[in-house]
């Protein structure tokens, strides 16, 4: 063998091998992405998951907040109407007060 043969053989497989710790790094690189990406799957997933949990949580307070208020109007319009029935609306009671304010006069 020539030295010229020799000295190309060596410099291609200096490359070679540069060649080589390149790719096993790029390998390890694609395989730490690979694994993120597995990461923000699961991540992904359990956000879908919190955000249904979070939307039936929402449709629960509705429902229960719609109760909570049909049943304060019903309050509401027991009380007016037991008001009414005692004598105790508005106009009435200012009336009555302020005829015992002109009978001191």
């Amino acid at each position: 063998m020539s030295p010229i043969t020799l000295v190309l053989e060596g410099a291609l497989a200096v490359m070679l091998g540069a060649c080589l710790v390149y790719f096993w790094r790029l390998d390890r690189k694609l395989n730490a992405l690979r694994t993120g990406q597995d990461g923000i799957r699961a991540a992904a997933a359990e956000l879908v998951q919190a955000t249904t949990q979070a939307e039936a949580a929402i449709r629960a307070l509705k429902l229960t907040a719609s109760e909570a208020g049909r049943d304060l109007q019903a309050r509401i319009n027991d009380a007016r109407s037991a008001a009414d029935r005692l004598g105790l609306g508005a106009g009435r009671v200012r009336s009555s007060a302020d005829l015992g304010m002109r009978t001191r006069l």
